[in-house]
């Protein structure tokens, strides 16, 4: 997010308020997408850890079975 705020800046010392705006909309939608991804992973993560704590938990129990 910060490489388009260089130019945004630029344009706006330099009276460019289309520049500005549209280098702050990039910055921006790359920072709610980057979101989303992370968002994404957090939940792809939760269930992952679900499924191995279950396996886990299955194990256990196959293993007390056989003692």
């Amino acid at each position: 997010t910060l490489i388009p705020m260089g130019p945004a800046l630029i344009g706006l010392s330099a009276g460019n308020i289309q520049q500005l705006a549209a280098n702050l909309v990039i910055a921006f939608s790359t920072t709610v997408l980057g979101l989303l991804a992370g968002g994404v992973a957090y939940c792809i993560l939760l269930v992952k850890k679900k499924w191995y704590t279950q396996d886990l938990s299955d194990m256990e129990y196959v293993v007390e079975v056989l003692k």
